[in-house]
């Protein structure tokens, strides 16, 4: 394993470097959603197309959503023992493979599998770029990073129906696959060229080499020239002999670890709360489209563009909620006497879930109150002004405190950020998923008002763990630190 010195910067790339490979992974985080959502439009055409039933067309979301929760925990712990370049080059080439196979499928049970295969391809892109994030940012900053990362995964769900609408009504339904395929491979392609490695085990803090790209790579090999005795420093070859072993290319991934997080007791509390409000705003997302045509009689083109007020207030919250965690974290650190905190690893005693959850109520009751109410706005026909402006501040503070439950994981598990958000991804997708298969028959035996309470009332319920996690969260966290630490000298002995 490569460490750096505890003199030695966090990262050694500079701002504009570490905004362009979080620039890189937002937009690749998008790939996830937008299949997922791209798609909804053009269930119809499909039924139609491969002769199928609405039933049947529909298990293919279920099986995506399904296979979107579990692919990560296989890829999130790739990326934490491989490094995150070959992870994510090697999903994207699943995905385009899969891209090329719906469009071409001529059978149902074809585009069946290769739904799953889309999904085991896609969905990782999020846990892989929150490890990128993690390892590139410190934790004083970490907030303003996650906020402009999460912006492409929340983004997904809002303009994949509106290109998907366009796409299935002017060309076909298959060629939202091919547009698809054409998206991934320009992502393959800037992070082939433009995305270091900087999985923290391999690299420190990005001075190594491993995984290189082709610059890095011929800078290594003109390294390699002019110094053919000694073309190092003792820290270079430290890192690049361990680059070189191939023993980590060879070892299983411990794939089991992201479901084994999910027996920290803090862990749990903290991603239950986060996604039972993630599976809130699916709820707002599934029901949109039917309610849209029921009480205003749109088309899915004026459907797909309403979207956009959801995706308008998810950029805004990824961007403020982002500032907000970073001021917080600060101010917390000050507070606590943990001024040297904002620069580098956390000590055990640092009230981190004080420093994170301080404003969360903000957004938490923010979603609560506007979903207490927001199924009665439709039942009345209210004007469609008032349902856009309540769809705008649930995206923008729905994207809020899923940033906030982010960090606190990665924060949590600083070395091991893919892996927790592969965590995070599987509790919160099959909770969406339950929540997208439930809304209609909810809404159909309920009606629309009564559905958004109970919702509503079950995310007041969830209000419960955040005391929790405030009274016994720091000390299950320095439980746990402390049982890692004696588990770490027994190995060494």
């Amino acid at each position: 394993m490569l460490t750096t010195n505890s003199s030695e910067p966090y990262s050694v790339f500079p701002r504009n470097k570490k905004l362009l490979i979080v620039a890189i992974c937002c937009l690749t985080g998008i790939v996830s959603p937008l299949s997922a959502n791209i798609y909804f439009p053009a269930l119809d055409a499909i039924q139609k197309d491969l002769g199928t039933t609405t039933e049947l067309v529909n298990l293919t979301v279920t099986v995506y959503m399904i296979f979107q929760g579990l692919s990560p925990s296989f890829w999130g712990s790739l990326a934490d023992l491989w490094g995150r370049r070959p992870v994510y080059l090697a999903t994207l080439v699943v995905y385009m493979g899969s891209c090329i196979g719906l469009a071409l499928a001529p059978h149902y049970y074809v585009l069946l599998i290769l739904r799953m295969l889309q999904a085991f391809g896609s969905s990782s892109v999020i846990a892989i770029g929150a490890g990128v994030v993690g390892d590139i940012a410190t934790p004083s900053e970490r907030g303003s990073y996650f906020g402009l990362f999460s912006m492409g995964q929340m983004l997904g769900p809002v303009i994949g129906p509106v290109l998907g609408g366009i796409i299935s009504e002017y060309l076909s339904w298959r060629w939202i696959f091919w547009i698809l395929l054409m998206v991934g491979a320009a992502f393959f392609i800037v992070i082939f060229f433009f995305l270091p490695e900087t999985l923290r085990s391999l690299v420190g803090n990005g001075s190594g080499h491993a995984n290189p790209t082709p610059i890095q790579w011929w800078r290594y090999r003109q390294a390699q020239k002019k110094h053919q005795e000694q073309p190092y420093t003792d820290d270079d070859s430290s890192t690049i002999h361990d680059v070189k072993k191939p023993n980590r290319f060879l070892q299983i991934p411990n794939v089991t670890q992201p479901f084994l997080y999910l027996f920290e007791k803090d862990v749990i509390c903290a991603l239950l709360y986060n996604a039972i409000h993630y599976a809130t705003y699916y709820c707002y997302l599934t029901s949109t489209t039917s309610q849209f045509v029921l009480l205003y009689n749109m088309s899915e083109i004026q459907i797909g563009l309403c979207f956009l007020c959801q995706g308008v207030g998810c950029i805004l919250g990824s961007y403020c909620e982002g500032k907000l965690l970073d001021h917080d974290f600060r101010k917390t650190a000050t507070e606590s006497g943990f001024g040297n905190a904002t620069r580098g690893k956390l000590p055990s005693e640092f009230p981190i879930f004080r420093a994170r959850l301080r404003s969360m109520w903000i957004s938490a009751g923010l979603i609560q109150v506007i979903t207490l109410f927001y199924g009665w706005m439709l039942y009345i026909h209210a004007h469609l002004a008032v349902i856009l402006v309540l769809q705008f501040l649930v995206g923008f503070a729905n994207t809020s405190l899923f940033n906030i439950f982010q960090t606190l994981v990665v924060d949590l598990f600083p070395g091991k950020s893919a892996t927790i958000t592969a965590t995070n991804n599987l509790v919160r997708c099959l909770l969406g998923a339950v929540a997208t298969v439930s809304i209609e028959p909810g809404i159909q035996n309920v009606g629309v008002g009564w559905i958004f309470t109970i919702i509503g009332l079950v995310c007041v319920a969830s209000n419960v763990l955040v005391p929790v996690l405030f009274k016994f969260g720091p000390r299950w966290r320095k439980e746990r630190i402390e049982r890692l630490a004696r588990k770490l000298k027994e190995q060494e002995r």
